[in-house]
């Protein structure tokens, strides 16, 4: 089991030797993006953790993502399903956009997660779609995917996998 904490995200580290990070840049329709030169699976983006960590005892909150990651797979299963994101940094856009591409993984952890999260809550949690991102132009952070509806909002396209020069 890998050691989590809250920062206030939590994230799965993915190993290097399952999964190694993208090693040269990529253009997809005119934006060039950077590899990221270390792949995760956000579990709890910040603004959940933030109110988790205000909401319930770490004891408490540790315990019970230890027992839902313990009963379920947490090792990420590519997809090959790639999309390309944007987000404007505001509004109107007028302050840059960040674009991303991720890929898509099957992660048996992450709906019981916030299954069990959501009980801690008092409320029913979306589910935030599992993937790792790839590469990132305009913010090396990437582009934080809550939940399904979210993703729709943000997805410019799907990306052929062959369009990543693999």
């Amino acid at each position: 089991m890998h050691r989590l904490d809250f920062t206030p995200s939590l994230i799965l580290p993915v190993a290097r030797a399952d999964w190694p990070p993208p090693a040269v840049p990529v253009t997809i329709d005119g934006i060039t993006l950077q590899p990221k030169s270390e792949l995760h699976v956000t579990l709890v983006g910040t603004s959940l953790g933030e109110e988790l960590l205000r909401s319930i005892a770490r004891p408490l909150l540790h315990d019970t993502v230890s027992r839902a990651l313990a009963t379920h797979g947490t090792h990420p299963v590519r997809t090959g399903a790639l999309h390309l994101l944007r987000k404007p940094f505001d509004e109107d856009g007028q302050g840059g956009v960040a674009h991303s591409v991720i890929e898509h993984v099957h992660l048996p952890a992450m709906a019981p997660l916030h299954a069990a999260l959501g009980r801690l809550l008092g409320r029913q949690l979306p589910v935030p779609p599992p993937h790792v991102t790839l590469y990132t132009a305009g913010d090396d952070r990437g582009i934080g995917i809550s939940s399904p509806r979210r993703l729709r909002a943000l997805a410019v396209r799907r990306v052929d996998p062959l369009e990543l020069g693999d």
